[in-house]
């Protein structure tokens, strides 16, 4: 992609970046929104059928849509400063949901992975697994929720005055 190279272009680039870091966190509310609709918030185990299945997709969509607007994308500027509220909760809520991104959900870290051959009898192998569960609880969908209708607050105003300026030019 063009690297943009005048201020006209670049505050373009910068528009383009924020409206679909915009969009990318309303999806990434509404599979929260749908978890909590649902009470998908289970182990494997605790649930029959499909639902795990089900919710982990969700759960998994929700993590990397939510990442998209943080992480590097080639064309467009990172987001600016002041975008994500400061408070402790916020921060840290963040900081694990961004962890999740790295290490569980876009990549399979080793350290939230485990296998181990195990022996049953004479002829019989098996392996046990531990692996991260694929969930997040109630109180974590609202307060995922929550961090996202703060961050969106910060983001539309300046793009509305954004769409305008650019128009206008």
């Amino acid at each position: 992609m063009e690297i943009a190279t005048t201020a006209g272009e670049q505050k373009q680039r910068l528009y383009e970046r924020l409206y679909v870091a915009a969009e990318d966190l309303g999806r990434a509310r509404q599979y929260a929104q749908h978890l909590l609709k649902k009470g998908w918030h289970s182990a494997p185990w605790e649930r029959r059928g499909t639902i795990y299945m089900q919710q982990s997709a969700f759960v998994t969509a929700l993590v990397v849509s939510y990442a998209r607007p943080f992480t590097k994308s080639y064309g467009w500027p990172t987001l600016p400063e002041g975008i994500l509220p400061e408070d402790e909760g916020a921060t840290a809520l963040h900081a694990h949901l961004m962890d999740l991104r790295h290490e569980v959900y876009a990549h399979s870290d080793s350290k939230h992975h485990e296998v181990q051959p195990w022996r049953i009898d004479s002829e019989a192998l098996t392996d046990l697994r531990s692996a991260p569960f694929l969930r997040f609880t109630k109180d974590e969908c609202e307060q995922i929720t929550e961090l996202i209708g703060e961050i969106r607050k910060r983001l539309l105003p300046r793009i509305i005055t954004m769409r305008v300026e650019i128009a206008d030019a």
